[in-house]
């Protein structure tokens, strides 16, 4: 009973993290940085530490230690996000980026370890400076474009982390009109929202008639 409350507590919890990063997350920069925080350190404890395929495998395994580290960092990020939230959206983006190049982890693992022969200390090497680049991109999109980049980076995160709540099979074309569907919606409905904060930004600074 104790295990099936936990297990529906924390689907809720993730189902409203996952929903708020996919359809609102440029809008508070304090919660984005605390949920990203918690969902990317999760997904690289996962899959770098402990071997499993998405964070809330921590969960399902009472990785306990892994999961309190997590929550630990999306605190942080929650007082970093109050604090300066500038320097938030910096860390969203690397964080973001970091989280992304993971998708290329199987693939570099493959041809490092498995084409070239090399040990394993040097695939994790490799694949941590897979993860580095992947995490400077993400902080490049924030300084180049921040709002634009964003709305992009929320969307990724909050489909990639819908998609391994829910345990879709990535090999389905089900799975990809849904994934797609998501992103799409995600999109419109954070610019859409993007584009009415201008609008209404433009008609305060417009200079009165005279």
């Amino acid at each position: 009973m104790t295990d099936f409350l936990i297990d529906a507590l924390t689907t809720i919890i993730l189902v409203f993290l996952g929903g708020y990063i996919l359809f609102a997350g440029r809008r508070y920069v304090w919660l984005t940085a605390g949920a990203v925080g918690l969902t990317v350190t999760g997904r690289l404890l996962a899959i770098l530490v402990a071997g499993f395929d998405t964070g809330r495998e921590l969960i399902e395994f009472k990785e306990w230690g892994m999961v309190g580290l997590a929550l630990g960092v999306g605190v942080v990020g929650i007082v970093i996000g109050r604090a300066k939230p500038n320097l938030a959206a910096l860390l969203i983006g690397f964080a973001a980026g970091a989280d992304l190049a993971l998708w290329f982890y199987d693939i570099v693992a493959y041809l490092v370890a498995e084409v070239a022969r090399l040990p394993e200390n040097v695939v994790l090497w490799v694949a941590l400076a897979v993860i580095l680049i992947g995490g400077l991109f993400g902080l490049w999109l924030i300084r180049k474009s921040r709002d634009e980049a964003l709305i992009l980076i929320t969307v990724l995160i909050g489909v990639q982390f819908v998609q391994d709540l829910l345990g879709f099979d990535k090999s389905s074309s089900w799975t990809a009109i849904i994934i797609l569907t998501l992103g799409l919606a995600g999109l419109l409905v954070q610019y859409a929202y993007y584009l009415r904060e201008l609008k209404a930004l433009s008609e305060l600074t417009e200079p009165e008639p005279n």
